[in-house]
């Protein structure tokens, strides 16, 4: 995938969207537009809700999972 704003080429891989996505943040923030903006720190936004939610559910479980199991009669 070739940046929007600049040359550079990104690797097909599994981190390629945050790359992208950080590339945007370093290089190109300032250049956006007051929509683009907008819509960047949404995007950050979402990306941090969801490692941090992804973290959580790794350290404690899924919560439906450990809700069940706290309040099953067969446990």
């Amino acid at each position: 995938m070739k940046c929007k704003y600049c040359d550079k080429i990104f690797l097909e891989d599994d981190n390629i969207t945050l790359n992208y996505f950080e590339h945007i943040k370093i290089n190109h923030y300032e250049s956006l537009g007051n929509e683009d903006k907008m819509m960047h720190d949404i995007r950050e936004k979402m990306i941090k809700s969801k490692i941090n939610y992804d973290q959580s559910k790794k350290e404690i479980g899924d919560s439906d999972l450990v809700f069940n199991s706290n309040n099953s009669d067969n446990a």
